[in-house]
């Protein structure tokens, strides 16, 4: 139960600052939650795509799109509207000093993103992709948790709610 238990109180910390935050994200996950609770494979394809589009608004909600490039380094990075995983990983930047923790975060970011991200190409693409119940889970879970390391930067209500 304390797996259960860590992981209820990260979705209900995520949820209420979503909330606040992002309510179209809220929207997004029950969707998400209406896909999982069927037994076709097309409705859990769908409930990972959802999970691709909350990260999307919870970056243009904490980064938004910016046309010119950030330079980091000497290195040009892009963070337009596209580059959302680029876009979290500034906002994340902008927001600790500890490396580890950026590093953490940020490879885990890139991770899920290029997984949702080759889901969602191939689907544009007409490519039939098949996602498995338990796969699906498991990108609901990361997304859940990643979200609740990047919100963990919003610390006060005021905070949020600038956003």
């Amino acid at each position: 139960n304390i797996v259960e238990d860590t992981f209820t109180h990260a979705r209900l910390l995520v949820n209420d600052k979503l909330s606040l935050m992002c309510p179209k994200a809220i929207e997004k996950f029950v969707s998400v939650y209406s896909n999982m609770d069927s037994d076709s494979p097309e409705d859990w394809a769908n409930a990972v795509h959802s999970c691709r589009r909350i990260l999307v608004d919870v970056a243009d909600a904490l980064y938004p799109p910016q046309n010119e490039p950030v330079v980091i380094n000497g290195k040009s990075i892009k963070v337009g509207a596209d580059q959302y995983i680029n876009r979290l990983i500034q906002f994340i930047s902008t927001k600790t000093d500890s490396k580890t923790f950026k590093d953490v975060v940020g490879s885990d970011l890139s991770s899920i993103g290029e997984r949702l991200d080759a889901i969602n190409n191939a689907v544009c693409k007409g490519t039939h992709v098949e996602v498995s119940r338990d796969e699906a889970s498991r990108y609901i879970i990361h997304t859940y948790l990643l979200i609740s390391d990047i919100l963990s930067f919003c610390s006060t209500a005021e905070d949020i709610e600038q956003r």
